[in-house]
């Protein structure tokens, strides 16, 4: 019987209990792997995670170890270690396209498009039949193509920003910059406020941006420090506009 095709909490624990004794007798083996299995399953999670561990000690480049360890960890939400994991899995396995995928999503939610994309590539050389990767790919290249384009196009707007950010209102700079991203200008000209120390102005745009986005917390804390700056100012203890 597999692990896969357990069913009950007295196989589970029959397994846990075989699978220990025989790391206890020989901790290099590679049954380290079905016993995390085992106590995932039965939802000992740091359990497992710490099995694995150990066990990779002896068996470093266990492929299955790490992509099961890389699993967990990316479950639980810690993306960084899943990260490192599925890194060190095609490394040792180049063509395992299941760690391909899982290290592809993760450089994909960072925005790190290039990445994710030389991954597919790598793991298309060994899958050239898997039409999906093929489209993956084609979605990708899409998306850094947009994004190239949005990036050329704010360094345009930011620059317009600059120059006319003490001459004319807000809304008369977002009106002049068009239909790009009105939120993102709105924040980078509080930037540019704050940089010259214009706080009371930072602060109205601010203000403007969480009504739109109340739960922006990076805008939040942005307003809290100017909010401070105004405070500090009226006590004297910075220059004013």
């Amino acid at each position: 019987m597999t692990v896969n095709n357990l069913s009950t909490d007295e196989e589970l624990q029959r397994f846990e209990e075989k699978y220990e004794q025989i790391l206890s007798r020989d901790p290099s083996s590679v049954t380290f792997i079905f016993l995390a299995q085992v106590l995932y399953k039965q939802g000992k999670v740091d359990k497992a995670i710490n099995v694995l561990i150990k066990g990779l000690r002896y068996n470093k480049k266990s492929v299955t170890g790490r992509f099961l360890l890389g699993k967990i960890y990316y479950d639980r939400w810690l993306i960084e270690q899943a990260k490192r994991e599925f890194q060190s899995v095609v490394q040792l396995a180049p063509d395992n396209l299941a760690a391909c995928r899982m290290l592809m999503q993760i450089y994909r939610s960072e925005g790190k498009q290039q990445k994710a994309l030389e991954i597919l590539r790598t793991a298309y050389n060994y899958h050239p039949q898997d039409e999906s990767i093929a489209i993956e790919i084609n979605e990708l290249e899409d998306e850094l193509r947009l994004k190239d384009k949005k990036e050329r196009e704010f360094s345009v707007a930011k620059e317009k920003i600059e120059s006319s950010v003490e001459s004319e209102t807000v809304d008369e700079l977002l009106s002049n910059l068009g239909s790009y991203d009105t939120e993102l200008l709105s924040e980078t000209i509080a930037d540019l406020y704050l940089e010259q120390g214009l706080y009371e102005k930072a602060r109205n745009v601010l203000e403007g941006v969480l009504q739109s986005d109340p739960e922006n917390r990076a805008v939040r804390n942005k307003l809290e420090k100017t909010k401070l700056h105004l405070i500090n100012k009226t006590a004297g203890f910075n220059q004013g506009e």
